[in-house]
């Protein structure tokens, strides 16, 4: 077994950077420590570079992880952009139906107005038709004596005040 001093020699050796090579060690060391020595740089050059290999991979998954963030933040911000744009479109499709709505509404007004305006024309021709009618009918029924007097009904001397 190895005393404290010659334990405490090869613990700042072993923690060496990988260049160091193997003329470094004392040469009172005995064989048996070379080996160890030798076998212990082999298991740390193996180390460092399973360690160089995992910070490698540790980095490749930051910048992985990095980039699927930023992809996750472009999503989202056109999810955002996509919501609004659905909503301006609502809005629009709402507007335009509104819109079609108050159109239709107007015409039904014209139409309701166009067919009142007809039904009192309609109702007044129907009238003045009511009274020729009648006028006719006491021209035609009137006697040879209010025919040879030249008397005319009342109904008639009515329609020449209103014709004039």
């Amino acid at each position: 077994m190895k005393d404290k001093s010659s334990l405490e020699k090869e613990i700042p050796e072993i923690r060496e950077p990988e260049g160091v090579s193997s003329e470094k060690v004392n040469s009172n060391d005995n064989l048996e420590g070379k080996k160890l020595f030798s076998d212990d740089k082999i298991r740390i050059r193996e180390l460092e570079k399973d360690l160089s290999q995992k910070e490698s991979e540790i980095f490749f998954f930051k910048e992985k992880i990095t980039n699927n963030q930023e992809i996750i933040l472009d999503v989202i911000e056109e999810k955002k952009l996509l919501k609004e744009q659905i909503k301006d479109f609502q809005l629009k499709e709402l507007d335009l139906k509104l819109n079609n709505y108050m159109e239709l509404q107007r015409n039904h007004h014209k139409v309701e107005h166009r067919l009142f305006v007809t039904k009192n024309h309609l109702e007044d021709a129907h009238e003045e038709l009511e009274f020729r009618e009648k006028i006719i009918a006491e021209l035609e029924n009137r006697g040879l004596r209010d025919y040879i007097l030249g008397r005319f009904p009342n109904s008639y001397q009515e329609y020449k005040k209103r014709d004039r």
